[in-house]
């Protein structure tokens, strides 16, 4: 499966090449075109904000036309921040991954389409695309290019990441053993047998069992079961002073 090509047509600012080509690396994109860029090119600039996506720089390729530069293209979406007077599919950056993704596991070439700085696209450019993308914003339309690029390279991540919504950071440290839980039952079942938390009496040892499950269902690790061994100590070290225990 090839990911999308991003096109930006007459980019004005080599940061702005370079943050795009960042942003394009974070998200699984590589293939890099410029469509007339009206700065100097190659440019510094671009390289230095490119910050560890220098190879997507240096492979972007120039075309004096957006003719040429989308000549493989077999499916294009272009993005606007503005309504237009063609009636025209309008996508939002969610929907444009997905369909860009369906696009691409049929084998077809894709590409997204971005205007320059100052003007973005103009209609003849629109008229090459399928459809539009505009990225829904608060109040203030107009996003800086690295920005829009970023967001779409998200939404095409996104649209194959099987990541679940919530996690726990797994760690390295060992499962408690059996001896150390056996311990850690014992302490705890004592001190609260001594606070008379088993009542009525004839009840204590189904208690006993629902306390061992609760706590066997926590899947504690060695350094988890020792520190609440140390929370039972400080908890109770002072309760007792002086009364026979």
């Amino acid at each position: 499966m090839t990911a999308p090509a991003v096109i930006l047509s007459r980019p004005q600012m080599g940061e702005n090449i370079g943050s795009a080509a960042r942003a394009m690396k974070n998200f699984g994109l590589s293939d890099l075109r410029l469509i007339a860029p009206q700065c100097e090119w190659p440019n510094d600039r671009a390289m230095i904000l490119a910050s560890g996506a220098g190879d997507i720089i240096q492979a972007a390729r120039v075309y004096p036309t957006a003719a040429e530069a989308m000549a493989d293209i077999q499916m294009l979406l272009a993005t606007t921040a503005r309504g237009r007077d063609v009636l025209r599919e309008i996508l939002t950056p969610e929907a444009a991954a997905r369909r860009l993704r369906a696009a691409t596991s049929q084998g077809l070439k894709t590409a997204i389409l971005f205007g320059s700085e100052r003007a973005g696209l103009d209609n003849d450019e629109m008229s090459l695309a399928e459809a539009a993308i505009t990225i829904p914003t608060s109040q203030f339309p107009s996003l800086n290019l690295g920005q829009a690029v970023l967001l779409l390279g998200y939404e095409w991540l996104q649209s194959a990441d099987a990541t679940p919504p919530s996690r726990t950071r797994k760690t390295q440290a060992l499962p408690s053993s059996r001896a150390d839980l056996i311990g850690l039952f014992e302490h705890l079942e004592r001190e609260l047998d001594a606070a008379q938390f088993f009542f009525p009496p004839e009840k204590k040892e189904a208690m006993v069992r629902n306390v061992r499950a609760m706590i066997l269902r926590s899947h504690l690790s060695d350094q988890e079961t020792r520190t609440i061994r140390g929370m039972i100590v400080a908890l109770t070290k002072n309760k007792y002073r002086g009364k026979p225990r």
